[in-house]
């Protein structure tokens, strides 16, 4: 992460890492060594002024060895601390784009290359809170339950979602976290930009239902739960006046979260509209790493249907990203699962959308 100490410490960090990293104690010992052998040698020996010479000159050329900067052959067997102790963070990523230089005379795709893959990486690796890990996102869909909203009924499906990953939720210019319910997928689009969404859904109720109607609406007949390592949080639901298209459940404004990893539970309980009959999993705004686990369930006992599975993985190409698609199906409930095995790292941009129609 981006270190938060003034430009004053950091210097003096530097040097301080500098003068004592291991090469400049092995040299400390052969000065004193040296000096030693200067200052004890009886100058009646007859060697006595070519001895004392020789030391003096390493005692000379071991301080020199601790002060001046190292040798390039012992750049490449320097450890991850001492890089980030003693080489400012915009050399690091010169020094980044000069190995990607390195391996091709195209220019054109060296800037690219180093443009959108690798300072994207490298700012995820100093700003953490653009990964998380072990995503295991699970959707229940109910088909045509009927709800009443406004005086009307209405047949929607019931939705739920457990949405379970690993990731850093506290970031800079953020002091509470929401979880947001969009009525378009613009909406929608616009609260994955924003820093402080931890979740989002899709809840499309009809056409007639839009602005003030469609808020009241989220927040009679939907749900939004969250816990944080565990620990229930007591959300606060609020229909926003500037954005009609959207409602949040925020954090309290006493809450502090968490510096470090946290394991984040989401669950979503909302009703949608029939026509849709689809229901999409993006990751439109971070990496996903390890285990990607992503399963809807359909109950469909009163209107049998078939469920596909569309997904869409950007990874790189020599990297084995295979994932498995497996369907089940009864008389009650049918279940697509995806998964991408261990150890798999997904670009944003990745997803997948389950379809269902009923079987004629």
């Amino acid at each position: 992460m981006t270190s938060r100490r003034g430009p004053f410490r950091i210097f003096f960090a530097r040097i301080w890492s500098h003068l004592t990293r291991s090469t400049a104690r092995w040299a400390y010992l052969v000065a004193a060594l040296c000096l030693v052998v200067y200052t004890t040698v009886p100058l009646s020996w007859d060697a006595a002024d070519p001895i004392r010479q020789v030391a003096l000159i390493l005692t000379s050329v071991s301080i020199g060895a601790a002060l001046l900067p190292e040798l390039p052959t012992n750049l490449w067997s320097i450890d991850a601390a001492r890089v980030r102790a003693l080489v400012p963070e915009h050399q690091r990523a010169h020094l980044a784009q000069a190995l990607i230089e390195a391996e091709s005379d195209d220019e054109r795709w060296n800037d690219l290359a180093w443009t959108h893959a690798m300072r994207p990486l490298l700012s995820a690796s100093r700003e953490p809170w653009q990964y998380l890990w072990d995503m295991d996102y699970a959707v229940s869909v109910h088909l045509s339950r009927p709800v009443e909203i406004g005086g009307r009924q209405r047949l929607l499906d019931a939705v739920s979602v457990q949405q379970k990953s690993l990731r850093v939720l506290a970031r800079p210019g953020v002091s509470r976290a929401w979880v947001t319910m969009a009525r378009t997928a613009d909406a929608l689009r616009d609260e994955f930009g924003a820093a402080g969404c931890l979740g989002r859904e899709l809840v499309m109720m009809g056409d007639d239902l839009v602005g003030a109607d469609w808020q009241q609406a989220v927040l009679e007949h939907c749900h939004v739960a969250m816990s944080i390592n565990g620990l229930s949080i007591e959300l606060e639901p609020e229909a926003l006046d500037d954005h009609p298209g959207i409602v949040r459940w925020y954090t309290p404004s006493d809450y502090r979260l968490p510096d470090t990893r946290a394991r984040l539970r989401l669950s979503y309980d909302f009703v949608s509209e029939p026509q849709q009959r689809e229901f999409g999993v993006f990751f439109s705004s971070y990496y996903v790493a390890g285990t990607t686990d992503i399963t809807l369930r359909l109950h469909d006992e009163h209107l049998p249907s078939t469920v596909s599975a569309e997904y869409f993985v950007a990874h790189a190409l020599e990297v084995e990203t295979r994932p498995t698609v497996q369907t089940t199906d009864n008389s009650v409930v049918t279940q697509v699962s995806f998964s991408t095995g261990r150890d798999s790292l997904l670009w944003p941009g990745s997803g997948v959308i389950f379809r269902w129609a009923p079987v004629e």
